[in-house]
């Protein structure tokens, strides 16, 4: 459940690298949310309103609270990436951007347990086939596709990333992913496992923790705390290797940009750090209050 209001962190960040406007990427993020909630539940009318003011204040914290903390780390980022980047350089990137979705996961925790601790016996049995439904979904994107096919899309989605930022890529640049493009290995097969095993899991404690919240709450938080011990071997193998990758890859790339892409690069950064402030300014007058509480009342 906590997957579906990522939206509210990522969502500037990822129409920041697929071209979209980020700006309405963000100002939809809890229509998005709400899409995404409808998918896995069919919300009675108690939940729909819960959702929606519960939604309605986390927006409003993360646009007023977490956006300038983006766009003062971003603003940062020329003068951390001015210089020869190594992958400790890259791997801090990496950090901090997934210590905010640890903050926003933990904002969202209580809201989260709410909603779950509401489900009535019908909406937990229908959660197993929609989550089935899902994870095939997503092991489909290389499931489905030959070694070279899953290696030559890791090495476009990776391009294109690159190039929003700093333009067109050279045939230098080109052939770099071609020949780093191999080392990739597919995930996601493992990953939708993963995810599997660990849904079984929040289900069984849906269906048997339920009638005791403060039982369920303790679970649920340590089950969201430990989903690294589902991954295995295999799995957790493979994302050192993945992750290896994308910071050897990151570095050479920012290290061996045209003097015409650094300039782009950082003005692209800038921009989006502009535009985070612009939205942070665009908060409601009236702070929204929240759903209050819906099964622990």
């Amino acid at each position: 459940m906590n997957t579906l209001l990522k939206a509210m962190l990522i969502a500037a960040l990822v129409a920041s690298a697929s071209g979209c406007s980020i700006k309405m990427m963000y100002n939809n993020a809890d229509r998005f949310a709400r899409w995404a909630a409808n998918d896995y539940i069919k919300m009675d009318a108690a939940q729909e309103a819960y959702f929606t003011a519960e939604v309605d204040a986390i927006h409003y914290w993360h646009r007023t609270n977490e956006l300038p903390l983006y766009a003062d780390y971003l603003d940062s980022l020329p003068t951390t990436l001015d210089k020869e980047v190594d992958e400790d350089d890259v791997q801090e990137v990496f950090d901090t951007f997934y210590s905010w979705w640890e903050v926003f996961e933990a904002r969202t925790l209580p809201f989260v347990t709410e909603m779950m601790l509401s489900l009535s016996d019908e909406q937990v049995a229908r959660l197993p086939e929609r989550l089935e439904k899902d994870n095939d979904e997503f092991a489909e994107d290389e499931s489905d596709r030959t070694l070279d096919e899953v290696q030559a899309e890791w090495r476009k989605q990776y391009a294109d990333t690159m190039s929003r930022f700093s333009g067109r890529l050279t045939k230098e640049q080109k052939a770099y992913l071609d020949a780093q493009s191999v080392r990739y290995v597919p995930q996601f097969e493992l990953w939708a496992d993963y995810r599997a095993r660990w849904q079984a899991d929040l289900v069984g404690l849906l269906q048997n923790e339920r009638d005791d919240p403060d039982a369920f709450t303790e679970a649920f938080i340590t089950l969201s705390e430990n989903r690294e011990a589902y991954y295995g071997e295999e799995l957790t193998a493979v994302f050192d290797a993945n992750e290896q990758l994308a910071r050897e890859v990151t570095a050479w790339l920012i290290n061996n940009l045209t003097e015409q892409q650094r300039e782009r690069f950082y003005e692209r950064i800038g921009e989006v750090a502009v535009t985070f402030r612009e939205l942070a300014a665009e908060a409601p007058d009236e702070i929204p209050r929240g759903g209050g509480c819906l099964a622990t009342c």
